[in-house]
């Protein structure tokens, strides 16, 4: 296909044009463990350690009940545990807490931390910040600076751990709505610049990673505008991985996996106090993608624009049994075409798996046709070529999910649906199945009675054997892509 051809394509997709190109890395997966539990060496290192493992499993566990009875000494008769800073006396009944913290680091192996560089006062960087890797990095940071933590809700529920949570005063937060991180958001900023609270801990990842690279950061730990001090977290290792990601072990392998090591390995390095400029002030996520920058420098690695919901779509992926991978969109940089939700990528996921019904993770115009039921034509063709901007004869879930949200996300979206249905000839918002077959002709002369009938029973779904316009609408929704039949077919549309 020459480029005139291609531009005529373009045009072709009427009022709405194409989405813009979006690049998007494909060489990470940040959430995916790709060690092995294999090869003789690890067999026979656990075995031999089996014994060692029942020990630091007891000892383990009877020092979490320990912290957890100091804990709840510690919160005897406090009142207003999350928004009233603790006086001095009761944050000293939590020194038995912490040292629990460290027996536990060393029943999992780490005997020894190494640590560079040393923790700035309080005063002069109220804020911490930390790459997250694993359930370790916060134990690590609950030993050495009991802060006050940013966390989900559903965290201070947990048997035993929540009551510490709450103990070090969190700061909860529903990350998914945008009202509770303005709250958490406010809180943080109320206990940064109070001197009576301790340190403000927060992971801006706002979700683990397998640590071989920086993803998005929540501006969170950002907008109140104060002095921050990166802390890089890191696992040195040779047989185990310990992240703790959406493609990898569950958490109780982890642990089996650690406890079954010799030794395991962590560095923690303190940066220097970053303090932002006037224009960072204002603007937060200048300040949180210089201290992304300044932090992947220090751990010699790359950023990219995954964040908190790509590792939601990975957890998907896993559920669903395909590649975590290939079901990665980069939210962040994903969003400068549409506010594209976690709930709306799942459903073009489920959508796009079914498109593929070869499995590979790539769907063909064979494919496609297959899929939605309509027949073999220079329409459906240039459909295809819409999702498909490399002309590579196949499409990823990527693309289609770019050209999805382009489409739902569309300001004219609704006219486009409006005028859509109008063309097929809706009387009193009312559209039966001739009405339908005799529009499709228009734009598909090869299509059959027989696939307009299905179709219309998918669009139907009160089966009234009419079609009301909001059934015709709430179609759309789901499927974007089913406009593009109009807009390509009849560029005039709109």
């Amino acid at each position: 296909m020459n480029s005139e051809q291609r531009r005529k394509e373009r045009q072709a997709a009427g009022a709405l044009g194409q989405p813009p190109e979006i690049k998007l890395n494909d060489t990470f997966n940040p959430f995916h463990n790709d060690s092995r539990f294999e090869g003789g060496y690890e067999i026979l290192k656990t075995v031999l350690l089996l014994p060692v493992m029942v020990v630091r499993v007891v000892v383990f566990v009877t020092s979490l009940l320990l912290g957890y009875l100091f804990t709840k000494l510690a919160l005897l008769r406090a009142k207003n545990v999350l928004t009233s800073p603790f006086p001095q006396w009761r944050r000293s009944l939590m020194l038995p807490v912490r040292l629990c913290a460290r027996v536990n680091l060393f029943a999992c192996g780490f005997h020894w931390i190494h640590l560079k560089g040393s923790p700035a006062p309080r005063h002069e960087a109220p804020i911490l910040v930390s790459n997250h890797v694993t359930f370790v990095d916060p134990l690590f940071l609950f030993f050495k600076h009991l802060p006050v933590i940013v966390t989900a809700y559903e965290n201070l529920n947990l048997p035993v751990a929540g009551a510490i949570i709450k103990a070090m005063q969190a700061i909860a937060v529903d990350r998914i709505s945008r009202e509770s991180r303005q709250s958490a958001s406010d809180a943080i900023k109320r206990k940064a610049m109070c001197n009576d609270w301790s340190h403000v801990m927060i992971f801006p990842e706002a979700t683990t990673t397998n640590g071989k690279l920086l993803i998005s950061f929540k501006a969170g730990a950002f907008t109140p505008g104060f002095p921050v001090q990166p802390i890089l977290i890191r696992y040195p290792h040779v047989h185990m991985d310990p992240c703790w990601v959406a493609e990898g072990p569950v958490i109780y392998w982890l642990l089996f996996r650690l406890m079954t090591q010799f030794h395991n390995f962590m560095s923690v390095e303190y940066l220097p106090v970053i303090h932002p400029t006037l224009e960072e002030t204002k603007n937060p996520n200048l300040f949180a993608e210089r201290v992304r920058l300044t932090m992947a420098r220090a751990m010699n690695t790359s950023v990219t624009q995954h964040t908190y919901e790509d590792a939601y779509m990975a957890m998907e992926a896993v559920r669903l049994k395909i590649d975590s991978a290939s079901a990665l969109l980069e939210f962040g940089e994903f969003k400068k075409i549409s506010p594209f939700t976690v709930k709306e990528a799942k459903r073009c996921l489920s959508k796009f798996l079914a498109l593929d019904c070869s499995n590979r993770g790539a769907v063909t115009y064979k494919d496609y046709i297959k899929a939605v039921d309509l027949p073999d034509c220079f329409l459906l063709q240039q459909v295809f070529r819409y999702f498909d901007r490399t002309n590579s004869g196949h499409i990823n879930f990527r693309q289609y999910a770019t050209g999805i949200a382009f489409i739902s996300g569309h300001s004219r979206f609704k006219e486009v649906v409006e005028s859509a249905y109008n063309f097929c000839g809706g009387v009193e918002n009312l559209l039966d199945e001739t009405a339908l077959h005799r529009s499709l002709r228009v734009l598909m002369p090869s299509v059959s009675k027989q696939q307009v009938h299905l179709l219309f029973n998918r669009i139907d779904v009160n089966k009234g054997g009419l079609l009301r316009q909001t059934d015709f609408s709430s179609y759309c929704d789901d499927n974007p892509d089913f406009l593009l039949l109009f807009l390509i077919g009849k560029s005039s549309l709109l």
